[in-house]
């Protein structure tokens, strides 16, 4: 009896044995999303039943791109973790995305429809054939008469005619056909085929001393994935505060599609460094200056580049009601803040940007506008944003809008210290200006050992509106490079020079339908020499 109860607990440790050491699969399914500039944390959890043993949990079906360094498991329950690795499955693929198998689906109708127009053309090349075969036999017969050969010819001429045209239009059609086919051929090549491509798998040790119920929290980064701010800036008119649209471009190639998930869009860095930078010593010598036979002087500006206007009509007007932005909670930390949208989002894998707005902001602004008559004859209207550092925006580009009118693209730079963000609503042509070089003013003599060149310009504004507007002009003096080079302001017509930078500036009231001038002189004295580049 005892030798029969020692083979029955023997045989039940080794069967206990063996099923202790095989691999059970999991669906972790990604619930949340925190996603980074540069990579995104994926997170999900899992139920585990867990009896009394050692036991490999399997979570399958992941991206391939998972960093290993990143994956964090915790466990809920009465069960120990006592190891996690990572690994990728060659063997098993998820399932063919919906854009790969929705561009197969159209190359196999397009190959269908191919086949039916190249078999309806073979029938109708085999038809002509037909015709000028009979046609060439009854022609040669001796015994035909004038009539008969009438009718062969009629007949013939209206049967070939039908069938040549007939063919003319299969073949326009096919040609369609396999261009639309080619086309589609090539998306699809350039298309990641995730059928290809391994899944990822996180395989977790785990071990209980009896049966429990519990749960497993997993996540992960993946480096191909992040988010983009971009805006759109609207001013209906300039009496009004600006408005500020804050959109994400969120992107992500992990292979794997997030489905229904919480996304969190984070400014955060956590692929940086998390080291204080170490201050190298800072070693100084004499500059060693080459002696020229001429000093150059040039100006110092930025030209104005063109408005771009290539946004198509139905781009240009956006219905604002029609577009209202996610629930977005703001959730802030000492080193970081990030937007939470608080409705579940799909974003596909493929790269594909998804674009989802995340605030609109009304903030004060004053509106002036500006011309460089040096470089542009252009007035452009600028709108000066205030307060905008309360709402944690981020560098990007930005789309203008003013009166509903898309005028160009810009650039929102948070990096700049300012209180103000001046922003370009485009060019006004109710507002000229130009910048005649006063003649009888301009003079070059010599003074000494010296020459002195004297440069004088008449700058007028005029304001062909039916209200006031204030005009802020720039120009500017030369800065000398040499303590033999001297440059002195003549007349500035009451403007404000920045001994700086060289900028001076005018803030000028102009009435309706009036002009406004001022006088721009200055000098510059420099060894006769020597020779220097000017106006």
């Amino acid at each position: 009896m005892k030798k029969y109860l020692f083979v029955a607990f023997f045989a039940i440790a080794l069967c206990s044995s063996t099923m202790e050491g095989q691999e059970k699969y999991i669906q972790v399914p990604v619930s949340h999303v925190t996603v980074f500039s540069h990579g995104a944390q994926l997170s999900g959890d899992a139920a585990v039943n867990l009896q009394p043993g050692t036991w490999e949990y399997v979570a399958g079906g992941l991206s391939p791109y998972i960093d290993p360094n990143s994956i964090q498991v915790r466990g809920e329950g009465d069960f120990m973790i006592m190891g996690v690795t990572h690994r990728n499955n060659y063997l098993e693929n998820p399932a063919e995305s919906d854009e790969i198998s929705t561009l197969r689906d159209r190359i196999k109708a397009l190959q269908a429809r191919i086949e039916d127009e190249e078999t309806a053309t073979e029938v109708l090349l085999e038809r002509e054939r037909f015709l000028k075969a009979n046609y060439d036999v009854v022609s040669q017969k001796s015994t035909i008469s004038p009539d008969q050969l009438k009718a062969l010819i009629d007949i013939y001429g209206t049967g070939m005619e039908d069938v040549k045209t007939a063919i003319l239009k299969k073949t326009r059609i096919l040609k369609d056909y396999k261009e639309e086919k080619e086309k589609l051929d090539q998306q699809l090549a350039g298309t990641i085929d995730r059928s290809r491509m391994p899944t990822g798998e996180i395989v977790m040790t785990l071990s209980g001393s009896k049966p429990v119920t519990g749960k497993l929290i997993i996540s992960y980064v993946v480096m191909n994935a992040g988010w983009q701010p971009a805006y759109d800036i609207r001013v209906d008119d300039i009496t009004d505060p600006a408005v500020i649209i804050y959109k994400a471009n969120i992107w992500q190639n992990s292979g794997v599609e997030w489905k229904d998930v919480k996304i969190s869009l984070s400014n955060a860095a956590p692929m940086t460094a998390g080291y204080l930078p170490v201050l190298n010593p800072w070693f100084i010598d004499f500059y060693q200056e080459y002696a020229l036979n001429e000093v150059v002087i040039r100006g110092y500006g930025t030209k104005s580049r063109p408005v771009a206007r290539e946004a198509k009509a139905e781009e240009a007007v956006m219905d604002l009601e029609a577009s209202a932005p996610m629930p977005v909670t703001v959730t802030e930390s000492n080193i970081s803040f990030s937007f939470d949208i608080n409705v579940p989002k799909t974003i596909a894998s493929g790269g594909k940007p998804e674009t989802v707005e995340i605030q609109r902001l009304t903030v004060p602004a004053t509106y002036n506008y500006a011309v460089t008559p040096k470089l542009a004859s252009s007035a452009y209207l600028m709108a000066y944003i205030t307060e905008w550092d309360k709402y944690n925006l981020l560098p990007g580009e930005s789309n203008i809008y003013f009166s509903n009118t898309f005028t160009g693209k810009g650039y929102i730079n948070t990096a700049e210290l300012t209180d103000t963000l001046p922003v370009s609503l485009g060019a006004d042509n109710s507002i000229t200006v130009k910048r005649d070089r006063r003649t009888d003013f301009t003079s070059q003599k010599l003074i000494g050992a010296n020459r002195v060149e004297t440069f004088s310009f008449l700058i007028s504004v005029r304001n062909n509106k039916s209200k006031a507007v204030t005009v802020r002009l720039r120009d500017q003096l030369p800065l000398p490079q040499n303590s033999d080079i001297t440059v002195e302001a003549v007349e500035l017509s009451g403007g404000k020079h920045n001994s700086a930078t060289g900028e001076v500036i005018w803030d000028l009231p102009v009435a309706p339908r009036e002009t406004r001038e001022v006088v721009f002189t200055y000098s510059v004295k420099y060894p006769k020499n020597k020779k220097i580049v000017l106006e």
